[in-house]
């Protein structure tokens, strides 16, 4: 029996990209099943452009219009809860999907049966559709390098001590996910998208393909994205050399590598600690402690490795107050 394939899209003031997005969706070469979107408070044309894909496609959409505006991890939880099938796909209003999408995932997830989630990578375009930053993928930007040899250790690893690389855009789960990670679990720091990969990659059932699935767009108006992008070949190159240090692929040759390793180590530990306290769960405890202990011994080698530099750094730090345990 053929799977049920549902769409849950969040849209908030997106008139001027909505229209392109969901005939992506719609010109897939599997066809989706169900389109949820649930719209938070659009005061714009976002309503009646999407009434008018209704009237073509009752059967195919369902749109719910929010009382009140939940911001993005709410309403994708919304979203999420809304559907019924057997796998469902995230999809922000302003991208733009390559129309195999559907049918690659799929085929990543039939390929791996201990897969509940798959992700991919992407490429950029700019507000009139153009392609921008052909040298650069949105993995390049998240620290996420197509040629290391990633397994179901070192993607829960990388994300602990590195951050969040799996864009919810372009994630696909199966329905039994929903029950597990809903209530999502969020902070200032931690959205919805990095809570299912967390959740998924320390049950070691996350999974990606490299494809470039969807186009990424980078525009002013974004509610979460990556801001503006300049220099790319400096931020591939930063990135894939924050990503060596912090994973320990590389020991630190520099004052300044071992900066970048205590920060790191530093702000993900503060990250978890506030998920610990809010939602006394064992696995943030774990992961708080985990980071603490990495980023006191890299304190140590720093402080080692230069101490002038060093009593100067935890000088301005104290003075800022930055970095207190």
């Amino acid at each position: 029996m053929k799977s049920k394939i549902s769409v849950a899209l969040c849209t908030y003031n997106g008139e001027k990209f909505i229209e392109e997005q969901l005939d992506s969706i719609l010109n897939q070469t599997i066809a989706v099943d169900e389109i949820i979107i649930c719209d938070d408070c659009s005061n714009d044309n976002t309503i009646p452009i999407i009434k008018k894909y209704i009237e073509k496609n009752s059967s195919l959409f369902k749109l719910y219009c929010n009382e009140v505006n939940l911001k993005s991890n709410a309403n994708f939880e919304k979203a999420l809860q809304l559907t019924t099938g057997d796998y469902i796909f995230f999809s922000d209003q302003d991208d733009v999907w390559r129309s195999d999408k559907v049918e690659k995932i799929l085929s990543v997830f039939e390929a791996n049966e201990k897969a509940d989630g798959v992700f991919s990578n992407s490429n950029f375009i700019d507000e009139n559709s153009n392609s921008i930053y052909k040298n650069l993928t949105l993995w390049d930007f998240v620290c996420f390098f197509e040629n290391e040899n990633y397994n179901a250790d070192n993607l829960i690893k990388l994300l602990i001590f590195k951050g969040n690389y799996l864009t919810g855009a372009t994630l696909c789960i199966k329905k039994e996910v929903k029950t597990c990670c809903i209530p999502f679990k969020t902070g200032d720091d931690f959205i919805h998208d990095e809570w299912i990969a967390f959740f998924l990659a320390n049950k070691k059932t996350l999974y990606y393909s490299t494809e470039n699935l969807i186009s990424y767009r980078i525009h002013s108006n974004q509610q979460l994205g990556l801001g503006s992008i300049s220099d790319t070949s400096r931020i591939k190159k930063e990135n894939f050399n924050s990503y060596n240090l912090t994973l320990e692929n590389k020991k630190p040759n520099s004052f300044k590598d071992y900066k970048m390793t205590t920060r790191a180590f530093f702000f993900q530990y503060e990250k978890y600690k506030k998920l610990s306290e809010k939602y006394k769960d064992t696995l943030f405890f774990e992961t708080k402690e985990m980071l603490l202990n990495k980023y006191i011994d890299e304190n140590k080698k720093m402080m080692k490795y230069n101490p002038i530099l060093y009593f100067f750094r935890k000088m301005k730090d104290k003075r800022k107050g930055k970095r207190k345990l």
